[in-house]
């Protein structure tokens, strides 16, 4: 995660940020990174979260992509950290980033319940064609957009979308490994201007979970898109039928010279595990895309940024699938 924030922090932020961008009303259209876009509050009641961005072009639509951000962000992030909304919208397809609770990892019910009723919601407004859907995120996003995939292909009874393909943009997937990073972390207090969050971090996600995984290991692996300790990684299973792609900067020379962490520690750890395991159970279409020293936030080098994703590229594996 670039950033770990208390809920009254974020709170304030989501006012501010209400606030300093114009946004009043339901299905406004707005500028962001100097795109034309349309922010759409689902409950015209409710004007600090469940709303989204969305990118329409100028033809019918050949199919959705949706973009899930990464923890404590919002959807301007997106577009400000990647041109892929633009291109893609250039490209035919209809982009929605939502926003769908004030602070999320994307675990607790309500996000999860906004983002499944999102779906066939958007599907149906903007007339995407059936079956062209992606979904996909940035960092815990990424995490997200698989459990989501993996709890569509799992259920026969609830109303899930399947998407047709999926991605993620340096997720951390494996939330026991995740919260031994943060421990680490916090036990090394080499960021000492991140070790508050870290533990507040901590505190929410052990709210949430209900205790360590030596006491929740069932929880952890629930919301675990794959599981080291799990049979075939727990919900990776249910990921082997479809196309899936993982993106990072593996530059572990910089965790050590900035973080002072190893491999184990990084996210690309969980990534890479992730992939070998989708290539066990037959996935051959289950792809880990390295893209070493890409990774920017602005003029400031950082492996975690979504700039890292080629978004040509990625356009180019988006319509072999949706075509």
């Amino acid at each position: 995660m670039k950033n770990f924030r208390l809920l009254t922090l974020t709170t304030i932020a989501v006012l501010l940020y209400l606030t300093t961008s114009g946004q009043g009303g339901n299905g406004q259209k707005v500028k962001i990174a100097n795109e034309s876009v349309e922010r759409v509050f689902r409950n015209k009641l409710d004007s600090s979260s469940n709303f989204y961005l969305v990118l329409e072009p100028t033809i019918k639509p050949i199919g959705l992509i949706l973009i899930l951000p990464g923890y404590g962000s919002f959807p301007r992030a997106i577009l400000e950290g990647s041109d892929l909304p633009s291109k893609a919208r250039k490209r035919g397809y209809i982009v929605v980033i939502p926003f769908l609770e004030v602070e999320t990892f994307y675990l607790d019910s309500v996000a999860q319940h906004n983002l499944k009723t999102l779906i066939p919601e958007i599907l149906s407004k903007y007339n995407v064609p059936s079956g062209k859907f992606i979904i996909g995120g940035h960092s815990a996003g990424g995490n997200a957009a698989l459990l989501y995939t993996a709890q569509a292909f799992q259920s026969s009874g609830e109303p899930f979308v399947r998407p047709v393909a999926v991605f993620g943009i340096d997720p951390p997937l494996d939330m026991k490994r995740f919260r031994n990073t943060v421990l680490h972390e916090i036990e090394i207090d080499f960021r000492k201007n991140n070790v508050n969050g870290m533990r507040d971090f901590l505190k929410y996600f052990e709210s949430h979970f209900g205790g360590p995984p030596s006491l929740q290991e069932d929880n952890y692996k629930k919301y675990s898109a794959y599981y080291r300790d799990a049979k075939d990684g727990g919900n990776t299973t249910y990921l082997k039928t479809l196309p899936i792609r993982l993106y990072c900067d593996p530059d572990v020379n910089w965790a050590i010279e900035n973080l002072r962490v190893g491999y184990e520690h990084l996210n690309a750890s969980d990534q890479s595990a992730c992939i070998a395991q989708l290539r066990l159970l037959g996935n051959a279409n289950a792809e880990l895309i390295i893209n070493l020293g890409k990774g920017y936030f602005g003029s400031t080098r950082h492996p975690h940024a979504m700039s890292q994703l080629d978004s040509k590229e990625f356009l180019s594996w988006a319509d072999k699938i949706i075509k």
